[in-house]
């Protein structure tokens, strides 16, 4: 029947196809939209869960810092007051040592005045046996009080209980992380300015120990570098790299300049990087 109104009448065809055409375009643009609102749905979805993530990592990381600065109160009262005994202990030891020094320095002068007058009576050898049993246990005294300072003296430098304002504590070594950035030769020059040099990795502990402490994308320059011989990685003290913690495929020394300077990411792991660009540094020095 279609076909005999179109053979009959072309310009009902015409109006036909018209008609068509219009009802598809409509039906085109109602799909079209339909898509482009869950698009907008589904975006502002993922916009808000973004938002909320990102309000959980801050509330967590500002939870954490508060922790943190808690434990580092109460640690470092209970040092204090821990190196504070271990002084005056010291001093106790210092005065017994004293006083032993000046009995030994007494009864000396005692027992050769006695010897002068028993080597004029008979019988002497039994005295003496005695007398140089009593030299030998008051030696034996006094080497124990000296070894009983020394640890006394090695103790109180385990606790360190003095870093710098500004400085954070690690094991018995403060550490300085910059809030600024400079090329690795000059943030080397800072940390030698404060007594101090570029962090050295020593164990497993301290890597995390820095890496806790270093925000999401940052990075910061560490003591290492191969500037000198290329692949033969070296830390500031001279020492050779023996223990590492690189990326998945570092260091590759990208670049026609090269990459000859280590940093450090919050995850805490490693890459070399050019050592002319400006990262942020941290410094470690003894108590």
């Amino acid at each position: 029947a279609i076909l005999s109104i179109l053979a009959s009448s072309p310009e009902r065809a015409v109006m036909l196809l018209y008609m068509l055409l219009a009802l598809t375009f409509v039906l085109f643009m109602a799909l079209t939209i339909v898509n482009l609102q869950r698009v907008s749905a589904a975006w502002e979805a993922l916009e808000q869960a973004r938002i909320r993530s990102e309000n959980s990592h801050m509330t967590a990381w500002h939870n954490l810092s508060e922790v943190r600065r808690t434990l580092d109160k109460q640690l470092s009262g209970e040092l204090k007051v821990i190196h504070g005994r271990l002084l005056n202990v010291s001093q106790e030891v210092e005065n017994v040592r004293w006083k032993m020094t000046q009995c030994e320095a007494e009864c000396g002068k005692e027992l050769s005045d006695r010897l002068r007058v028993l080597e004029e009576r008979d019988g002497l050898e039994p005295l003496l046996r005695q007398l140089a049993e009593v030299k030998q246990e008051q030696s034996r005294a006094s080497a124990l009080l000296d070894a009983a300072l020394e640890e006394t003296r090695n103790l109180s430098e385990l606790l360190c209980t003095r870093c710098p304002a500004g400085w954070q504590q690690f094991a018995k070594t403060c550490y300085f992380f910059s809030s600024t950035t400079k090329p690795w030769l000059a943030a080397k020059d800072f940390c030698t300015n404060f007594n101090a040099h570029l962090a050295i990795v020593n164990t497993e502990q301290e890597n995390k120990f820095l890496a806790n402490r270093i925000m999401d994308h940052r990075v910061f320059w560490l003591g290492l570098t191969d500037m000198h011989t290329e692949g033969n990685w070296q830390w500031v003290d001279g020492h050779s790299l023996s223990l590492s913690f690189w990326n998945s495929g570092e260091p590759n020394n990208v670049g026609h300049q090269g990459e000859d300077c280590a940093t450090i990411y919050s995850s805490g792991r490693w890459n070399d990087a050019i050592c002319s660009s400006a990262e942020a540094w941290v410094c470690e020095r003894s108590c």
